[in-house]
């Protein structure tokens, strides 16, 4: 009886410890990083909306009712596809007790004393889709108060999207991204849809600066302001994954920018078919990517496309109005390239490429120049000495490369080179077209109140290179 007795304690301990090795075999499972990121079967709450608290985010948002504001109160990782519903808000903190949106309808200021610091992390899982209807809004805590060449970007707590599977934004939906999303994964808007992204103004040379170059206060006030352009050097890539553009949706940039000891602040539309740089045909679309390693942005645009003027409220220099970029040469920074595919473009304000940047033609592609407009892709630039190192930085001679049979139509005023690769009948010259001493204005120097500018002078130069 006794030995009866051992056997069944020994088969007692044995199924203990297979209950144990399979409990712990579950645990492993649903924590796949083997970190503190929380997963789809973890019982700690991740997620909130008001006092009551949620084990998954899926659950929250279909919990979630319009007028409901859900906040992720703890690093996690989804695998299985949720949607954000119309008038859903989705907050993804950046610090202790975040409101989302300050008093400013923006996101927080920095401070002096800010540190950068990532405070919240969602990871959107490859097989995983998250559908936005309402608004998302990736939070951080941007700009420095100060003026000069300090970058207004991330200076404080902020949140990121590590993306492997997909962010699609309905229309009516808002993703509004001042922290970061990163990974292989790719953010859709449809027609209909906007997405907002950090717009980063680098070696700003301050309000001052700025106001004496574009004709001083009254001409400001008088809406007689001109060339140059205030600034040139400029990222908005805080989303490194690829952005799908459908014809319809629209891009801004977050701007925050410190003068008159007070921050100011716009929302700058890129991409917009009533309101943007770029306006893209029916039934086009664009994809943006950026290479972090090179620190460079691709824009590839199929279907045609018009570069345009953007209206938007500007504020430097104790002066906050309306400004539209048709009254500038508007300058494209030497870090963006560009790709046109099967469709007509034309230019319909006038544009400056500086070094570095690229344009390429692809073959069943129309670019066009009309008359009075003008198109300058910078061959040289030696920027005039400024302050706090704030000179635009030495890059190659910028390009237009013409492939197949595609085909370059300059109708207005073109200073720059053109490469081809079939014939040099790629490039159309019309009777009133100017192609040489084609004038650019630039800076000279800081905050040079009697003689703000310098005139460039730029050639149409073409190049036959092989296909």
């Amino acid at each position: 009886m006794q030995n009866k007795h051992k056997l069944m304690l020994a088969v007692g301990a044995v199924l203990l410890a297979a209950f144990c090795f399979i409990a712990v075999g579950t645990l492993n499972d649903s924590d796949s990083d083997g970190n503190v990121t929380l997963s789809a079967g973890n019982a700690t709450p991740v997620a909130s909306i008001g006092d009551t608290t949620y084990n998954t985010l899926e659950e929250a948002l279909n919990t979630a009712v319009s007028g409901q504001t859900v906040v992720l109160i703890s690093d996690y990782t989804m695998t299985s596809n949720a949607t954000v519903k119309a008038g859903v808000f989705l907050l993804l903190p950046c610090m202790d007790n975040d409101v989302g949106y300050t008093s400013t309808g923006y996101n927080p200021d920095g401070t002096t004393t800010s540190v950068k610091s990532q405070y919240r992390t969602l990871t959107i899982d490859k097989n995983a889709t998250l559908t936005i209807e309402g608004k998302v809004l990736i939070n951080a805590v941007t700009g420095y108060p100060g003026g000069g060449d300090y970058d207004q970007d991330i200076r404080g707590g902020y949140a990121q999207i590590n993306l492997s599977g997909n962010i699609i934004v309905k229309s009516g939906g808002i993703l509004d991204n001042c922290g970061y999303i990163k990974g292989n994964g790719e953010v859709i808007a449809e027609s209909g849809a906007e997405i907002r992204d950090l717009f980063v103004i680098e070696s700003w040379r301050g309000g001052t600066h700025g106001l004496n170059l574009i004709g001083g206060r009254i001409n400001v006030l008088l809406n007689k302001y001109g060339d140059p352009f205030p600034l040139n050097e400029y990222n908005c890539h805080n989303i490194e994954s690829k952005i799908t553009i459908n014809s319809g949706a629209s891009l801004l940039g977050n701007v925050k920018m410190y003068g008159g000891s007070t921050f100011n602040y716009t929302r700058y539309p890129q991409i917009d078919n009533n309101n943007g740089l770029i306006h893209l045909n029916d039934n086009a679309y664009l994809v943006k990517t950026y290479d972090a390693a090179t620190d460079r942005v691709n824009i590839a645009i199929y279907g045609g496309a018009s570069a345009e003027k953007s209206t938007l409220t500007f504020s430097f220099g104790g002066i906050t109005k309306p400004m539209t970029s048709s009254k500038f040469t508007y300058p494209i920074d030497g870090d963006i390239s560009f790709e046109l595919h099967n469709g007509n473009y034309t230019f319909n304000n006038n544009f400056k490429f500086l070094t570095g940047a690229t344009l390429t033609v692809f073959e069943d592609a129309t670019l066009t120049v009309p008359e009075n407009k003008k198109v300058v892709f910078y061959d040289v630039f030696k920027d005039v000495d400024n302050v706090g190192n704030t000179e635009y930085p030495d890059r190659p001679a910028a390009y237009i490369l013409l492939k197949g049979n595609s085909t370059l139509n300059i109708q207005g005023s073109f200073g720059g080179i053109v490469k081809y690769e079939t014939s040099a009948d790629q490039i159309i010259i019309g009777p009133n077209a100017i192609t040489q001493n084609v004038e650019s204005k630039e800076a000279n120097g800081y905050n040079n109140k009697d003689n703000p500018a310098v005139t460039l002078y730029f050639n149409l130069q073409t190049q036959k290179v092989a296909a």
